[in-house]
């Protein structure tokens, strides 16, 4: 037996790091071999029970001196943030959205119903739409939904099966639903939202639950969810809102990228990136929903003015919001465990509530720093006054001291967010001595800690690492990962370029153990917690009107976030377009050179305008830029200029721009002046001017009110570009063709229609007779936006 003590004695002396012990691997295989007897001499009070060889492993951890370091993973918790230039698609696509079409006397309505998975919100409505289905397209990519669902109409012959075709075509990243038509029913549906619906939060009046299309859309929506998340939604506890489309300025999906709202490639910016300054993920769906669909309410609009103008006027108070918004943790992700509770109880779910319980606890406690730093300031808004005073719910202070009774304070100051220090803080995330349970398993968990902490000590460039996925592991920091050898005691090797992570059977023994101790712990932390949950639903009202706060209160941060960064004036609604000195935002924004800014004047008696000019002037641009200015003020926002109108709802204004020739961005250097028609009442009397006249007249009427008026729109028609479709097999001739069509059918008084050179895919002679035809259509209904060629911009001359 000498040769194998003289191993086990070289063996011993040559553990001093691990280049060491990779020497001495050869001697470690063969430690099995060694008599009982003789290994006890070399460590006479160790074997206890336990193997040699498992022993001789702990006894090279421990030579190692291996210390517990834990490596900090991806950190939980934190305000989520949105970036000015990219949007994650996962982490806004939680949208479950139900289709329901009528049939017979109501062919060609549609009802939408919506479900953010987050906050739990439903939003119903119910419209008429073209038989290309755009409202509908509209109105789902707005929600950017992860799953549609439609009924099932595989044995019938009609528009279902078209409207899946279309819907899947459009939607490519949606997963499309077909279920059974039983679940579309009205009748369960009035019951599931008088059972389920919060009163208190939920906006529905009598006339919403005579729509049976969107009483079966919301059954159909509620069960799926309910079967797909395997989850039960507790009774009045979601907020279910009605939102007619009336209160929205309804744009189609080609508009908005032929006005550059939303971003087509990560290059390339558009308006929402421009003005994205929000810090929660609500807030950023709400700024999103906005710039898609501006509001066209006109008392909503001017509140919005308003606050953003008390933010801009108050930098003090703008920043103390934005630093508390910074931190704070989105309240819709709260409210899913206090409105729905899982089929079967787990670890994970244990763990998620307590993680929640203790979210809740921290945003709360800014939502009284929020609402405190409101009532310092002096506001003259309307908006955020109501804000303020929603924040002041004597509930809200109810649920803190609810969890401050069981809460330990201590485990939120915690300086480390590392895997390890998130693990522990919801361990002892409630107080001592409330749970005989809980005390003993956490004194459990400390043990086996402990025991880790002296069996594996550090030295060297070798440490202990903790990791959610891998637990307690060995990292050793090597120049040459790749051709290191490790002993066959240590197992599941990851070699990375500047380190080798690895475990030995006994410290998976030890996690066993360790993720043991942590179930016992959740569990017994879960009892607690569901006592606490069960207190804090009756009072689910007032944290939904606190995230509608949280919301609200970001969006209009980012809007004075835009508004403070460029030169920008407060628009006000009138019965004319006048913006004198109005920049294209997008333009303003990334040009290095010198922007020249442009004049706009239409008013009832200038409704119908003509633009006309070489190629690279920039007349599209000025085109985009009206109507760019126009959604930004009707959003709430400044705009860029020195001085705008905009016409409200209350009165008759229709506008009309005619565009000619091939458009880039140049109209704003300093090159060749554009010349602007306006035709009086009929589109054959045309008046000649050029923006001498148009900046003349807007310094008249600024002398009047020295504010900025602009309409307040209901439609934003465009038919901007000359591609054909292949999908559609439609020419370029045809797509346009078929876009006016569906413009003439839909434009009424409130709508602007913009349009780049019509008729410019076919002969001259006949796009003539095609403009003055459409031209006559529209000057009818009293809205037009027009573009005609230079011949026949020549011809109305």
């Amino acid at each position: 037996m000498q040769p194998e003590n003289a191993i086990l004695q070289s063996t011993a002396e040559s553990f001093v790091g691990l280049g060491e012990v990779v020497k001495s691997a050869s001697a470690l295989e063969s430690l099995d071999d060694i008599d009982r007897g003789q290994v006890q001499q070399h460590f006479p009070n160790q074997l206890q029970g336990q193997s040699v060889q498992n022993h001789c492993q702990v006894f090279v951890e421990k030579k190692m001196n291996l210390t517990l370091t834990p490596i900090s993973s991806a950190r939980e918790g934190g305000a989520v943030t949105t970036n000015n230039n990219t949007i994650n698609r996962s982490a806004r696509s939680n949208a479950f959205v139900a289709v329901a079409e009528g049939r017979d006397q109501s062919k060609g309505s549609f009802a939408v119903a919506v479900m953010h998975l987050r906050s739990l919100q439903i939003e119903l409505c119910q419209f008429v739409d073209s038989a290309e289905f755009t409202r509908l397209k509209a109105r789902i990519q707005v929600a950017d939904p992860q799953e549609i669902i439609l009924a099932e109409s595989c044995n019938e012959k009609g528009s279902s099966t078209v409207l899946a075709d279309a819907l899947r075509t459009h939607f490519n990243w949606a997963n499309l639903s077909l279920v059974h038509r039983r679940y579309f029913n009205a009748a369960q549906g009035v019951q599931l939202i008088e059972h389920l619906g919060n009163k208190e939060v939920s906006h529905l009046n009598s006339s919403v639950f005579e729509k049976d299309l969107c009483m079966s859309a919301c059954a159909a929506l509620l069960k799926f969810v309910e079967h797909i998340q395997n989850v039960c939604f507790y009774a009045h506890s979601l907020q279910i809102n009605y939102c007619p489309i009336e209160d929205c300025c309804i744009m189609d999906i080609g508009s908005w990228q032929n006005l550059e709202l939303m971003e087509q490639s990560k290059n390339k910016p558009s308006l929402l990136s421009l003005i994205n300054f929000t810090l929660t993920s609500n807030g950023f769906r709400m700024l999103r929903s906005n710039v898609l669909q501006p509001c066209a309410n006109e008392a909503s609009i001017r509140q919005r003015r308003e606050a953003v103008t008390d933010l801009v006027q108050d930098q003090h108070l703008f920043e103390k919001l934005r630093q508390l918004l910074s931190r704070m943790h989105d309240l819709d992700g709260l409210l899913t465990v206090y409105v729905q509770t899982p089929k079967e109880t787990t670890v994970q779910t244990a763990e998620n509530l307590i993680k929640q319980l203790l979210r809740l606890y921290q945003t709360l406690s800014m939502v009284q720093s929020l609402h405190n730093i409101l009532k310092e300031a002096e506001l003259d808004s309307q908006l955020l006054k109501d804000k303020r005073e929603s924040l002041a719910d004597p509930r809200l202070t109810q649920i803190i001291d609810l969890l401050e009774e069981h809460i330990d304070p201590c485990v939120l100051k915690a300086a480390k967010k590392n895997s390890i220090a998130l693990r522990n803080q919801k361990c002892y995330a409630i107080k001592n001595k409330i749970s005989v349970k809980l005390d003993l398993a956490r004194r459990t968990y400390e043990e086996l800690l402990n025991d880790i902490r002296e069996n594996f000590s550090s030295k060297d460039n070798v440490r202990i690492a903790f990791s959610i996925s891998r637990g307690f592991h060995f990292v050793w920091v090597c120049r040459d990962p790749l051709r290191a050898i490790l002993p066959p005691i240590f197992i599941r090797e990851v070699r990375n370029r500047a380190s080798i992570t690895f475990t030995s059977r006994n410290m998976i023994r030890y996690n066993d153990r360790v993720e043991q101790a942590v179930a016992e712990v959740m569990i017994a932390t879960n009892v607690i917690a569901l006592d606490i949950l069960e207190q804090i639903r009756p009072l689910v009202a007032c944290l939904y009107r606190a995230m509608d706060t949280i919301s609200t209160i970001d969006f209009v941060c980012s809007l004075a976030m835009y508004s403070v960064s460029a030169e920008t004036v407060c628009p006000i609604t009138g019965n004319q377009i006048v913006i004198q000195k109005g920049c294209h935002p997008l333009l303003n924004l990334k040009s290095s050179r010198e922007v020249v800014a442009n004049d706009t004047y239409l008013t009832v008696d200038a409704r119908f305008a003509i633009i006309t000019g070489p190629n690279m002037t920039g007349k599209s641009t000025y085109l985009k830029q009206v109507c760019q200015l126009c959604i930004l003020s009707q959003i709430g926002c400044f705009i860029p200029a020195e001085f705008a109108i905009i016409p409200g709802s209350k009165f008759a204004f229709y506008v009309s721009i005619i565009i000619t020739s091939n458009s880039i961005v140049n109209l704003y250097y300093k090159r060749q002046r554009n010349l602007l028609k306006f035709a009086c009442k009929l589109p054959y009397s045309i008046i000649s001017c050029d923006s001498s006249f148009i900046s003349l007249n807007s310094r008249i009427i600024c002398k009047q009110g020295n504010k900025f008026p602009l309409p307040v729109l209901r439609q934003i028609f465009s038919r901007i570009g000359h591609n054909d479709c292949l999908e559609k097999n439609q020419s370029a001739f045809a797509v346009e063709m078929t876009e006016m069509a569906s413009i003439l059918q839909y434009a009424d008084e409130q709508s602007l229609v913009v349009i780049d050179e019509l008729a410019r895919s076919t002969s001259v002679e006949e796009g003539i007779g095609m403009s003055y035809a459409i031209s006559e259509s529209l000057l009818k209904k009293k809205v037009i936006l027009l573009s005609l060629r230079d011949s026949i911009a020549k011809h109305l001359k």
